[in-house]
């Protein structure tokens, strides 16, 4: 295996691992905690509980950890079949990193909902962890690097068209 394409292979899931680890960070963690200062996660959890609101759920975890499904996913596929070239292995990638940003909003919307709905249990000061940004930037980041990988593979297939035009056709 070329060593670009093994760069790409181990950039790209390092990559979206991270991502995923500072999605479910930000949301589990940080952001209850700048969200309702003074207070501990254990202290949250207690009134979310008592609350009947939905701030640690199952759906913090199983999201990032389908992104990282999915990067694993592309790892596989590439190391098993090497028609899966370099370009499309770090479109794949990007692709994954950019689309983390709107995975991360439907997250952090309604973990921000039941953190609001806390505020008659919990000082609730309406403030954020300002790391989601970190996310924001990697997800821009990604989609506009995604757009050149994308273009240069366009620019490239259409200049491997131009070898079999015949010249113009004499009239009749």
């Amino acid at each position: 295996m070329a060593r670009g394409r093994e760069a790409i292979l181990v950039t790209g899931t390092v990559l979206v691992v991270l991502y995923a680890q500072l999605m479910y960070l930000v949301t589990q963690v940080l952001t209850p905690l700048s969200t309702t200062p003074g207070k501990t996660l254990a202290e949250i959890a207690a009134a979310a509980d008592a609350a009947g609101e939905p701030v640690f759920t199952p759906l913090a975890v199983a999201l990032p950890l389908g992104g990282v499904a999915l990067a694993v996913a592309v790892l596989v596929t590439a190391l098993r079949s090497r028609a899966f070239r370099s370009e499309w292995v770090a479109l794949a990638y990007l692709t994954l990193v950019a689309c983390g940003l709107p995975v991360y909003f439907a997250l952090a919307f309604g973990v921000g909902m039941s953190l609001a709905d806390l505020g008659g249990v919990l000082p609730v000061t309406g403030g954020d962890s300002d790391v989601w940004l970190v996310l924001a930037n990697a997800s821009f980041a990604a989609f506009f690097l995604a757009l050149g990988v994308s273009a240069g593979l366009v620019v490239r297939r259409a200049g491997r068209g131009t070898r079999t035009l015949v010249g113009p056709r004499p009239a009749r």
